[in-house]
């Protein structure tokens, strides 16, 4: 029985590989049709999956968005040959290619996996989309504020009551008026599905009227304009 579980498991693991390829090779070798048949296979892998699955997905996408710290430097045979100086010519100038045409060593492919992120349930994947906001704001630049304000829409598109906290204290805690805009209409978008979520009925009209104040408080002009 524990042999077949784990021959399952690995089938699995192979599944989210091949469809997390599909995403990756996009536009140049896969289609926007398999692009897009592989984000779906890849939420219900997540849906179905048990905690090791799970575990493995998220390290796949994560060292997928890692790639985001590439983009500061132009990817060129001796830039890659440097961080990988005993590979053979052939692998070097497949790294390049790589830098030159995956989709997620471009803002819109990490933003669609970050997108990819908020539809999945429970707390992981928002955990890693909390931590994801706090890389993207520790570092000021337009493509940062722009994956910031993607990580922002995913966990207003997340289920998870931990995504739903974050997003309150960061508004709470953020002196950032545009900042505060972006996080008051993820908030807005959870207004209309605080109810589904599995929490005591006094804590879900807690939450209601925190949501309540910190809209309000966006409708109010500021010093600033």
């Amino acid at each position: 029985m524990k042999k077949t579980a784990e021959a399952k498991s690995a089938s699995v693991f192979r599944e989210i590989d091949r469809s997390v390829a599909a995403i990756i090779l996009y536009p140049i070798s896969s289609k926007e049709e398999a692009k897009n048949a592989a984000m779906e296979n890849l939420v219900k892998i997540y849906t179905k999956g048990n905690d090791a699955i799970r575990q493995h997905f998220l390290s796949i996408i994560q060292e997928n968005l890692a790639q985001v710290y590439d983009m500061k430097a132009i990817q060129t045979y001796e830039l890659c040959k440097t961080k990988n100086p005993k590979a053979a010519p052939g692998t070097i100038k497949a790294s390049v290619y790589r830098g030159m045409f995956d989709y997620n060593s471009s803002t819109e492919g990490i933003v669609e996996l970050i997108g990819l992120l908020g539809e999945l349930k429970g707390h992981e994947a928002a955990k890693l989309l909390t931590r994801l906001f706090s890389n993207f704001c520790s570092a000021d630049s337009e493509t940062n504020r722009m994956l910031r304000n993607a990580v922002i829409e995913a966990l207003g598109d997340s289920n998870s009551s931990y995504a739903l906290n974050a997003l309150l204290e960061y508004a709470k805690l953020t002196d950032n008026d545009k900042l505060f805009g972006r996080l008051v209409s993820a908030l807005a978008v959870w207004s209309e599905k605080i109810d589904s979520l599995d929490i005591p009925a006094e804590e879900k009209m807690e939450l209601k009227e925190e949501l309540k104040f910190l809209m309000a408080k966006e409708e109010k002009p500021t010093q600033y304009g």
